[in-house]
């Protein structure tokens, strides 16, 4: 299931790219328009809460269903609550960025960025490590014993 969530998620980045090249102009060109254009504010606010209420509600599934599975690594329960929280935070942030984007400022196009890169890390890290203490760390524990795996990677 880890896997094929995270190749999902992958496809979802390979689609952002294929809409904005992960660039600052191709996200505001993409969500205010070439820079002489206007684009009406009924029509972004209606594409923004076609796209957003879809994501909304999958992305908080999603993480909330692959953060149920890394709660059960070994990590310590202060590590493990930050490191749930952190997509839900860059999420929010995220999608509260394109909104100021289209109706305040091209400024928020980088925070978008920003938040959207912070989702993608901390998501990945929290598919990652169930999937190391799952395959990795058991052969590394049998190669070379229980005492000689570093404290990070316990």
């Amino acid at each position: 299931m880890l896997i094929a969530v995270g190749i999902g998620y992958v496809f979802g980045l390979i689609h952002i790219y294929k809409d904005v090249g992960f660039s600052y102009t191709g996200v505001v060109t993409h969500y205010r328009g070439e820079k002489d254009a206007e684009i009406p504010k009924d029509f972004a606010a209606a594409n923004l809460i076609h796209v957003h209420h879809v994501h909304l509600f999958s992305l908080a599934m999603l993480f909330f269903l692959v953060g149920m599975v890394f709660i059960l690594t070994n990590l310590p329960e202060i590590v493990k609550a930050i490191l749930v929280a952190i997509p839900y935070l860059g999420m929010f942030l995220d999608f509260t960025s394109f909104w100021l984007l289209v109706f305040i400022s091209p400024v928020f196009a980088a925070v978008a960025m920003l938040m959207g890169a912070l989702m993608a890390a901390a998501f990945f890290l929290i598919i990652g490590r169930p999937l190391y203490e799952m395959w990795i760390l058991p052969v590394w524990q049998k190669r070379w014993g229980k005492g000689n795996v570093p404290w990070f990677l316990r």
